[in-house]
């Protein structure tokens, strides 16, 4: 079993006074087969008039707060304690199932229909199929076709902080040729769907290791992003095409859903004069073992 302590700290900075701030955040980590989330609180300031926790339709923990008195600081730290077991990243035999064997799988399966069907993040068009078509082949397994669609997104694409937004498309996408971790995600997700086969959108953090010799950096580790697909018999396998390879025991889940709209860290709304917002990100991923 691996430990891990998370510090997820936001800091938005306004340049005129906020009279109130309404916001809603997906940080803390959830529980399912191999994850354990052991500890974890939402600390905010200032501190909110009001601030609930409730679990939504895909079981992801979601906090909802109120802070109603003027501030041009707001600050949001989500620190958590969670233990990983070493099953995870295990792949089932079950992944060796046929593609063409998958709708008889899944036939009456109520669960799998939320993740088939285009979400708005994660359209499935003929340039996606097209894409997945060369990865997956009727007479093979399910595995040979996710590993051939990880391999190919990562050579596909190249890591770019400033080619998209987190507004961005998958138009976007293919006209840059280059993208980030929730861009990949999104297009695992749809091409996935495109060949029947269940997908959702991942989100958590990713434990970053440092060059030999040199340490860990304070503030390094960033929110991350992959896609997941439902094995008929077997459950639901992670796969990172940002960094090809299949999930393991360094990956600390959130949330996940149809695609990054269901699943944001932090969106909300302020009530302000401002009209510049500075932005400030660091998250520590700290091994306890």
């Amino acid at each position: 079993m691996t430990h891990y302590q998370v510090v997820h700290r936001t800091r938005y900075r306004y340049d005129a006074p906020v009279s109130s701030s309404y916001g809603q955040s997906c940080l803390l980590p959830r529980d399912f087969a191999t994850q354990r989330c052991v500890g974890s609180q939402l600390v905010i300031t200032p501190e909110p008039e009001d601030q609930r926790e409730r679990i939504d339709f895909y079981g992801n923990r979601v906090s909802y707060f109120k802070v109603d008195r003027g501030h041009t600081e707001l600050e949001i730290v989500a620190t958590s304690t969670v233990n990983v077991l070493p099953e995870r990243g295990v792949l089932p035999l079950e992944a060796e199932m046929l593609l063409r064997d998958v709708p008889v799988a899944l036939d009456g399966d109520v669960d799998a229909v939320h993740y088939l069907l285009d979400s708005q993040r994660a359209v499935v068009d003929d340039r996606v199929r097209a894409f997945a078509a060369e990865c997956f082949d009727p007479d093979a397994s399910i595995l040979a076709g996710v590993s051939n669609l990880v391999r190919k997104i990562h050579s596909s694409f190249e890591f770019d902080a400033e080619a998209t937004t987190v507004t961005s498309t998958l138009d976007d996408l293919f006209e840059h040729r280059a993208g980030v971790c929730q861009d990949f995600a999104h297009l695992a997700v749809a091409a996935l769907r495109s060949q029947g086969l269940p997908a959702r959108y991942v989100s958590g953090y990713l434990e970053t290791i440092p060059p030999p010799g040199k340490p860990k950096l304070v503030g390094a580790d960033v929110s991350h992003a992959w896609a997941s697909v439902m094995v008929p018999g077997a459950g639901w396998i992670d796969l990172d095409p940002t960094n090809d390879q299949f999930v393991d025991e360094r990956y600390v889940t959130t949330g996940w859903g149809r695609d990054y709209g269901d699943v944001p860290p932090l969106k909300g709304v302020i009530y302000s004069e401002s009209s510049k917002t500075r932005l400030s990100v660091s998250v520590d991923v700290t091994r306890q073992d």
